[in-house]
């Protein structure tokens, strides 16, 4: 108890002294845009170290609470700059209202939907267990000289085909943090000796748990107030950390986690990385919106269906068609794959919200994607072949209509003939991000084609 008070009693004294500092920053003699960088920069970065020590049920609570305070400061500056009194404003306002409103009946006004909710909230909570517990699960060692990649890639595929798409994503993380902080540079994680043991099955999630160790500590280094240079010399690092440690084809998949990261721990800064990633790597950007719109599927904000949409927040967010598209296809991408048990889920939704999914081939693409993946991390999985097989409810032909047009008929081109030439090709990677994959397809086969011509030649 003596020593808990003394913690307590120095931790309210270091915070009365942080911000006496940034009093005097505030009132240093310098120009009036870089002080407000410098405190800015420091209450960031505070916020950010007391962020890393909750739990997950206080982190669910402060990010709920955090969104609104935000919410309610942005809506008082923007009533004192009268700009509520736009009628544009008001009725992008009314219509958000409206659609949350039907989104939030949808859920609660029947048993049946709830009972489906429930299920949905079961899927995701099991998926983030399983990712952020599969060190425990699997008995991951600290060190890498300990680190039996075959033993815990197999124990991974042993908890199911269900399980071990997120087991070794996680498995993946877990192995690149151990080549970090040796003070020598971070290369080979997945291409040297001993990642030749790695079956071909696991390599696409075992990038894109790479990419979110890099993406975890480098993005812990700056805060959306440092100078342009810091920020570039940090998104180089990541760029060139992919490139070092990543098999050929296999990039995009740790690529994508940087959009991942950024918003679900560090929303401050996506904007920011998106403007300088356009100067460092342009072909990175696509990739960064597609999972920041995968982040929105798990972020507390919108873990309970119907309570908040993330389909909404994608219009909030998204400010160009790049990021609109992507965001859209890795919001699908993670709802689909998370779902996939219970394909009923993804029907109702469509019953719903499918008219306007339908506008966009975005969310086909999601689907499509995240079922290429998820067959060539599981061959053979009996969930997807089920998923596959799925008949709507025959009674609503517009249903049936959408389900076709969105989801059946795609999927079972992803899975068939998307998948195999993305293999042969060694060309996984691609489907982290929105791109048009008959297109893609049908230069594939132009290749292989024109290949075997040249062999017979």
């Amino acid at each position: 108890m003596r020593e808990l008070t003394k913690a307590t009693l120095r931790y309210t004294w270091a915070m009365s002294v942080f911000g006496a500092q940034q009093l005097a920053n505030v009132l240093a003699p310098e120009s009036p845009g870089k002080a407000a960088r410098k405190v800015n920069g420091a209450f960031y970065s505070v916020t950010q170290a007391t962020e890393n020590q909750f739990g997950d049920l206080v982190f669910a609570a402060y990010m709920i609470g955090d969104e609104a305070q935000r919410g309610l400061v942005d809506l008082m500056f923007d009533a004192l700059s009268l700009r509520v009194l736009d009628p544009s404003y008001v009725s992008n306002l009314t219509s958000e209202v409206a659609e949350q409103s039907q989104d939030s009946l949808r859920v609660f006004t029947s048993a049946e939907n709830i009972n489906l909710a429930w299920r949905e909230l079961r899927n995701s909570y099991e998926v983030f267990s399983l990712v952020k517990g599969v060190s425990s699960l699997l008995h991951i060692p600290k060190e890498g000289r300990d680190f039996d990649l075959a033993r815990l890639v197999e124990a991974a595929y042993a908890l199911g085909a269900y399980p071990a798409l997120w087991a070794v994503e996680g498995l993946g993380h877990d192995y690149a943090m151990t080549f970090w902080g040796q003070g020598r540079p971070v290369r080979g994680i997945l291409t040297d000796v001993r990642a030749e043991v790695l079956p071909v099955k696991s390599l696409t999630m075992m990038h894109a748990g790479i990419g979110l160790a890099f993406a975890e500590q480098l993005m812990d280094t700056i805060t959306p107030y440092d100078s342009p240079d810091k920020i570039r010399g940090v998104l180089r690092e990541f760029i060139t950390l992919v490139r070092e440690n990543s098999r050929p084809g296999y990039e995009g998949a740790a690529y994508e986690s940087l959009g991942l990261v950024t918003r679900f721990w560090h929303s401050q800064m996506v904007g920011v990385v998106e403007r300088y990633m356009w100067e460092v790597e342009p072909e990175a950007v696509s990739y960064f919106w597609h999972g920041v719109g995968r982040s929105l599927y798990f972020l507390p904000l919108f873990f309970v269906p119907g309570l908040l949409s993330p389909w909404l927040a994608i219009e909030r967010e998204a400010s160009h068609d790049l990021a609109r598209l992507n965001m859209t296809a890795g919001l699908a991408w993670a709802m689909t794959i998370v779902n996939v048990r219970q394909p009923e889920l993804l029907e109702n939704f469509l019953k719903y919200r499918g008219e306007q999914l339908s506008r966009t081939p975005a969310f086909t693409n999601g689907v499509m994607s995240t079922l290429v993946m998820g067959i060539d991390i599981t061959p053979g999985d009996e969930f997807i072949t089920r998923f596959l097989q799925h008949q709507p409810d025959q009674s609503d032909r517009r249903l049936v209509e959408l389900w076709d047009n969105l989801v059946s008929r795609p999927a079972g081109e992803a899975v068939y003939r998307f998948h195999p030439l993305l293999e042969a090709h060694r060309r996984l990677g691609e489907v982290f991000h929105y791109q048009d994959l008959w297109e893609l397809a049908a230069r594939l086969e132009k290749e292989l084609v024109s290949r075997v011509s040249s062999t017979f030649a």
